[in-house]
């Protein structure tokens, strides 16, 4: 499980990210759960795969494929 705060980043298309102190993910979701915004500057825990096989437009950090995510 990867901890950090959650926040969206509103440029271009947007992302959701994690910010940890190891740095930033940028976050892929197969089903974004729909209580997403009000987790939003919280400290949530993220089980998931960092995907190193994966690129996007959003310079910020790994890809981190998002299976689960709980308020910490």
């Amino acid at each position: 499980m990867i901890t950090g705060t959650l926040r969206f980043v509103d440029l271009e298309t947007g992302s959701w990210q994690l910010i940890t102190p190891q740095g930033t993910y940028v976050l892929r979701f197969a089903k974004r759960p729909s209580d997403l915004k009000n987790l939003e500057g919280k400290t949530v825990g993220i089980e998931g795969k960092i995907r190193s096989d994966l690129m996007t437009s959003i310079m910020a950090g790994k890809v981190l494929e998002v299976e689960s995510i709980v308020p910490k």
